[in-house]
């Protein structure tokens, strides 16, 4: 939704480490950001500010890339935003994940966005898989 009109992948990348668990996965993903982005007009005129239900977003999307599917977000136990993401100083941007299996297609996710030094989301919660319902 959200993927090549306001962000793009740069790379995304396998930091777990081998000897874990297999239902457990880690992703170190590079973003960039688009600051021409539309959204940026509204949120906030003159002071725009990445929203951090977009953050949430790209994060759900980022995860459905590596797992293969499309998921949604079906519990979140913990967000937490911690620094603004200035579109103008903050054009690339480093999504770390951790995936773990809890059931047939439910991960718990941990996941947090930084650059440099600068956290600027937390969360945790549980990903199940989209089912898309055919009209009849």
């Amino acid at each position: 939704m959200l993927k090549y009109k306001l962000y793009t992948i740069l790379s995304i990348t396998s930091t777990g480490n081998k000897n874990e668990h297999n239902s457990c996965r880690q992703y170190s993903a590079s973003i960039s950001l688009n600051p021409g982005h539309e959204i940026f007009i509204g949120h906030f005129p003159g002071n725009p500010v990445l929203p951090g239900v977009c953050q949430v977003e790209m994060t759900r999307e980022i995860a459905g890339e590596v797992l293969g599917f499309e998921c949604m977000l079906s519990r979140a136990s913990y967000i937490k935003f911690m620094n603004m993401i200035i579109p103008e100083k903050n054009t690339e941007l480093v999504l770390d994940l951790k995936l773990e299996k809890i059931s047939g297609s439910g991960y718990d996710i941990s996941a947090s966005f930084y650059s440099g030094t600068a956290v600027f989301m937390k969360m945790k919660g549980q990903l199940s898989e989209f089912k898309h319902v055919q009209n009849v």
